[in-house]
Order: C-alpha cells, then sequence, then structure tokens
C-alpha cells in the first residue's frame, strides 16, 4: 500500500495512539517511528481473502425469471449507470427486450455483460436495506456465469473487442464496489490494456465509425479511468493512466437518448468545435497545457455548459474532469519520484493543484454547485452530493501530506507564522468535517444508496475518519478552536460506519479499526463517548462466524454445495433473508490451518505478499494486542 492509500494513514494512527499513550515526545516520535511502523497488512480492512466463486454449481446460459430479470436491469440503470456509463443505455435496453421476448440470440459476451449487471445490481438491493433485499451471495452466481462466459478457455488469449472490455470494466467496478480491492486492481489493469489494444484511449478522427459509437467508446475509457483512478487512490499504487498515455476527449454532457439530437450531433462531427465547445472549457486541460489563456471562446463554452439542465451525463463531465485532477495529486504528491524532491517543491506543486482545484469548483454550472443552498430536485440533489463527496475528497488527498505532529516549537508559532503547510492541513481536516456534514446525523443505508457515491463510500468515509483520528492524537494542534466539531465528526463516522457493517464485512473490519481509536481518544480528552456504538461481543462473533464467515471460506475453496440449486436461489423471494454480518469476521476464516490439507487451510488467512507469510490477525488493538458463436454489438 502506498503513501495516498488510507490504510497507510491508519498505520499512521496506530504509530500516533501507541506513541501518545506512552507519552513520548515529538523528537522521540521520530527516533522511534521506524521501529514502530505498523504493517499495513495488519490493518487491511479490504476483503481480497474471502473468495469470489459461487458457493454452488452455477448453469452457464441460465438466466432469472423475466420479473427479476427486469428488477435487476431497471435497478442497474437507475443506481449504476448514471455514475458508470459503461454500456450504450438505449442500446442495450433494446437489446434486452428482444433477448427476452424470444426475438434475438445472444452471444457469450452479450450474456456475460447482462450477468454483470445482474450481480452488480444484486449486490446494490442487498445492500439497498429495501424491501426487495436480496441474498447475499446472489452476486456471487451472476459473477461466476460471467467469467464462464467471457473469461474461459482461450478468451484471455485473443484480441479483445469492445465487448470484452465493458465486461473486464464491469467486472472491475464489481469487484471495487464489493471491497474486492486487489482482484479489482488486475482486472482493471485488464481492461485498460483492453481499451489501449483498441485505440480507444485516443482521440479518434475515423469518418466511417458513427459519431455516436465514437462517444461511447469514449465514455467506456473515461468508466475506465475513474475506476483506475479510485483503486490507485486507494492502493497508493501507481496507476495505468499517465497523462501522455491518451487523448481521447472528455464526454459530452448528454445522455445516450439527446446524442442524436441537433446540437449533439454537430459536435459528434466536428472534433475541434467540439473541443472548443467542450474540453477547452474544463479545468482538467490546464494540467496538460498549463500556460493555456482563457478566450472569449472559452468564456461562451462555459456559459454555454452552465446553461444545460442537469443530467447524468453533465454530472459525469464534471466527474471526470475532477478525476484528472485528482490523478495529478496522486502523480506529483504521492508518487514515489516525490519522495526525492524537496518538500519546498512539493508545496510548490501542492500550492499550483489547489489552484486547479479551486478552479474546477468555481466552474461548477448552477445545478451542480453544491456550495448553493436551492431547493433542489431529487436528481440534482443526487449530482450535487455526489460531486461534493468527490471534491472533499480530492481537497483532503492534497492536504494530507501537510497534516503532521508539530515540534514543541511550531506549537509556539502564530497561526501566521506558521503558513502553507498549516492552511493546507486545516483545508484537509475541513473537508473531512464538510463532507461528513452531507450525511444525516441518523445514518441509514437507504440514504447512501440513494444520493451517495455507494460503490467507493467507504473508501471516502476512511479517508475521513483517519484525517480526524489522526488530528485528534496529534492534540488538534492545527485546529484547537475546532476540538469538540472534530470530536462529534469523529463519532458521526463511527456511527456510519457501524451501520454499514451490518451489511458489509468490510465495512465490519473497518468499524472495528476506528471504533477502538476514537473510544480511546474521546475518553482521554475528556469527552462522552456513550454515543459511540459498541463493540459486539465475543458470544456475538463466534454465532455469525458460523452463519456467514464459513460459508465464504468454503466458497473460496471450491467446497460446499448450495442448499438450493442456482436458478431457485434467484427466483426465490429473499426479502425476509435479512442478513446480519455484524460477527461474521475473523472466527470462521481465521481459523488455524489444517496441516493435513495445507492448501485449503492457507485460505483461511490473509495473506501477506510481501512478508509471504500467513496473518493470524487482522486487528491488533491500539494497545498492541492481536486481532462464459456470434456476438451482438452493444456500442
Amino acid at each position: 500500500m502506498g503513501k495516498s492509500s488510507e490504510i497507510t494513514w491508519m498505520g499512521r494512527v496506530q504509530e500516533e495512539t501507541e506513541q501518545r499513550s506512552r507519552g513520548q515526545s515529538p523528537k522521540a516520535t521520530s527516533e522511534n517511528r521506524t521501529s514502530d511502523k505498523v504493517a499495513p497488512s495488519t490493518i487491511n480492512y479490504h476483503i481480497d481473502d474471502i473468495g469470489v466463486d459461487a458457493p454452488g454449481p452455477v448453469q452457464m446460459y441460465w438466466v432469472p425469471p423475466r420479473q427479476v430479470a427486469d428488477h435487476l436491469f431497471e435497478t442497474y440503470l437507475r443506481a449504476v449507470h448514471p455514475q458508470f456509463p459503461i454500456i450504450n443505455r438505449t442500446l442495450f435496453s433494446t437489446q434486452y427486450r428482444d433477448f427476452f421476448d424470444d426475438r434475438s440470440y445472444a452471444g457469450d459476451k452479450w450474456l456475460a455483460i447482462l450477468n454483470m449487471i445482474f450481480a452488480i445490481a444484486a449486490e446494490y438491493l442487498h445492500n439497498s436495506d429495501g424491501a426487495q433485499r436480496g441474498d447475499i451471495k446472489d452476486h456471487l452466481f451472476y459473477l461466476t456465469r460471467a467469467r464462464m462466459l467471457s473469461m474461459g478457455g482461450d478468451s484471455l488469449f485473443e484480441h479483445p473487442d469492445l465487448q470484452q472490455v465493458q465486461i473486464e470494466g464491469l467486472i472491475a467496478f464489481h469487484m471495487l464496489s464489493t471491497n474486492q480491492v486487489n482482484r479489482a486492481w488486475k482486472i482493471s489493469a485488464l481492461a485498460i490494456r483492453s481499451a489501449t489494444s483498441l485505440g480507444i484511449n485516443l482521440k479518434s478522427s475515423c469518418h466511417k465509425m458513427l459519431g455516436v459509437s465514437k462517444e461511447i467508446g469514449c465514455r467506456i475509457w473515461w468508466c475506465l479511468y475513474t475506476v483506475e483512478h479510485t483503486l490507485g487512490s486507494m492502493t497508493g499504487r501507481a496507476t495505468s493512466i499517465s497523462t501522455n498515455m491518451y487523448t481521447t476527449q472528455l464526454p459530452l454532457p448528454f445522455d445516450e437518448e439527446h446524442l442524436s439530437e441537433p446540437t449533439a450531433t454537430t459536435l459528434l462531427g466536428d472534433l475541434d468545435k467540439r473541443d472548443k465547445r467542450v474540453d477547452m472549457a474544463m479545468t482538467s486541460p490546464q494540467i496538460r497545457h498549463p500556460d493555456l489563456q482563457r478566450s472569449e471562446d472559452t468564456l461562451a463554452a462555459r456559459s454555454w455548459l452552465q446553461s444545460l439542465p442537469v443530467s447524468p451525463g453533465l454530472y459525469f463531465l464534471y466527474y471526470c474532469d475532477l478525476a484528472v485532477v485528482n490523478q495529478e495529486i496522486l502523480d506529483h504528491v504521492y508518487s514515489p519520484e516525490s519522495a526525492t524532491v524537496s518538500w519546498e517543491d512539493i508545496k510548490s506543486r501542492a500550492s499550483r493543484l489547489k489552484t486547479i482545484v479551486d478552479a474546477w469548483v468555481t466552474s461548477l454550472p448552477p445545478g451542480l454547485d453544491f456550495t448553493s443552498v436551492e431547493d433542489e430536485n431529487q436528481q440534482s440533489c443526487w449530482a450535487k452530493t455526489n460531486l461534493a463527496f468527490h471534491y472533499y475528497n480530492t481537497r483532503i488527498m492534497l492536504g494530507r501530506p501537510s497534516l503532521c505532529r508539530h515540534s514543541g516549537a511550531d506549537r509556539e508559532k502564530s497561526v501566521d507564522q506558521r503558513g502553507f503547510s498549516h492552511d493546507m492541513a486545516a483545508m484537509t481536516l475541513e473537508s473531512a468535517m464538510q463532507m461528513l456534514d452531507l450525511l444525516p446525523d441518523e445514518p441509514n443505508m437507504g440514504h447512501l444508496c440513494r444520493f451517495c457515491p455507494w460503490w467507493c463510500f467507504l473508501h471516502y468515509i476512511m479517508k475521513t475518519a483517519t484525517v480526524i483520528i489522526l488530528e485528534l492524537s496529534f492534540h488538534c494542534v492545527h485546529m484547537p478552536d475546532r476540538e469538540s466539531d472534530l470530536i462529534e465528526s469523529a463519532k458521526k463516522s463511527v456511527r456510519w460506519l457501524h451501520m454499514m457493517s451490518m451489511h458489509c464485512i468490510a465495512s465490519h473490519r473497518a468499524w472495528q479499526l476506528c471504533e477502538n481509536a476514537v473510544r480511546r481518544l474521546v475518553s482521554s480528552m475528556g469527552y462522552d463517548d456513550s454515543d459511540i456504538p459498541p463493540p459486539p461481543n465475543k458470544q456475538r462473533d463466534d454465532q455469525f462466524a458460523d452463519n456467514v464467515g464459513t460459508a465464504q471460506v468454503l466458497s473460496y475453496n471450491g467446497q460446499g454445495q448450495s442448499s438450493i440449486r442456482p436458478h431457485e436461489s434467484h427466483a426465490m423471494d429473499h426479502s425476509n433473508n435479512n442478513f446480519d454480518l455484524t460477527g461474521s469476521l475473523a472466527f470462521g476464516f481465521l481459523a488455524a490451518p489444517s496441516s493435513q490439507d495445507h492448501a485449503a487451510g492457507d485460505a483461511h488467512f490473509p495473506y501477506d505478499p510481501i512478508s509471504e507469510e500467513f496473518l493470524r490477525y487482522f486487528f491488533p488493538s491500539l494497545d498492541g494486542g492481536e486481532n462464459p458463436s456470434g456476438e451482438k454489438n452493444t456500442f
């Protein structure tokens, strides 16, 4: 895990808490940091140690009953497609209806795409806490079927087509949203390579290709870009999307059904005009062209963009624009190269990037401006809230290097004397609290799934919680007058993690990491901790280890049979199948391996690829104790 990963940041939290409990001075902290370093593998809350095979036999060409399929498909189009438009919604919807009306033959890759749509929707429905909540393992059947249809035999050794890129992108998105981060990382890299081999990372001037098809290819690229970027931020690893490896234009601010209208067709047919009307009006081109001067054409283009109604297409344009800026932060503030330059150079880079981030937020159209408090419809509220999360996360990323312990001499300086680094640290903490302010005080999964970037929400809230906990461990040195606000924000983040832990093992692990730290800090600072949800007792952990944890380990090992057939499982009504995962961690899949079946036993341990050791605990306490032949066109 690299420097931008919240797991690395959480390691710093544990170091600071240990040193605070020992009463060490800042000087002693610096001298002992190397010996006290916490291994990232011991505080990893992701679930790559849990398998993704279906816990039972899978029929490759089975599809769910029409009623179930319609519900899953509609859920995907409503909850996923606006944030991840990797399919042509209009064309695929027509193909979907023809397929289920027995008017069309579907090839394996099209079916694989369909199954991935079902997998993502099934997982979303399970977590959304609604009346149609499905079984916790439903998405694994669809995922396994998609893999059989598209990644079996020689499929991975054949030259990819656009459908294959879509499949790989959907799998990467699904793995990311289910916190299978290392698997997502591998598949995302494959998708980027496949897309690059087809040239969709390059600006196309081929007049034989229909304009709408070019635009869908462009959107596929940006879907892959945003997933790869998010994974790079989560892991701190170098990404496959450097600025000089693509020339794809930013997506048009229209939904698919409007791409045949005159304004859109004009821009699709004239790349230069598209550049002037869309790309040059955005913020990210300043990264490639730092000397770019704003012209009257640019101002007119911005005025045109700001006059457009709020739509998923407009949201996706500004999200991609911000993702490019955020990627620049990863490349120039958190890269290994940054460790070889002086702090003054890092501050200069951060200052330039802060100017670009500030320019992005001021360029937002009124319908996307989350800093306004005007009344808004649900679509506008959704778009604003999602962009706000991405924006505050960007500011947290930018300012995090400045959030550090102050020496005694630094503490004696005035705020004005501390200068840029202090301001950036304060910006980071302010952004963390503002992100939490986007959430209601009473945690509920319905709000999260309707209005927030649910597919990476855990990543965002962990970054937020970590920087706040760090500041508390520094005795609120950057914001001494906001100590009580920081305490309330820390407790709010733990309450949201606690609610999410009822639905997701990764969230349960993340909650365990933060709850202990926040409770100890809050108590030591003389604040009331009664509104922090208490940890479950061991008896409850043991109870759920047999229910969910063991079932998922059997899935990982390819063992066990489903008590119902896959086709039966999807046709059933799972509305009462409300799994509580509060105690699904640990004992079921952290049991000691059998010496007679070493391969199977190893699967029960999270594996550290660096030290080549199986870790017997995930959560050491802060006291130091242990824890798928003809294919259809989909573009």
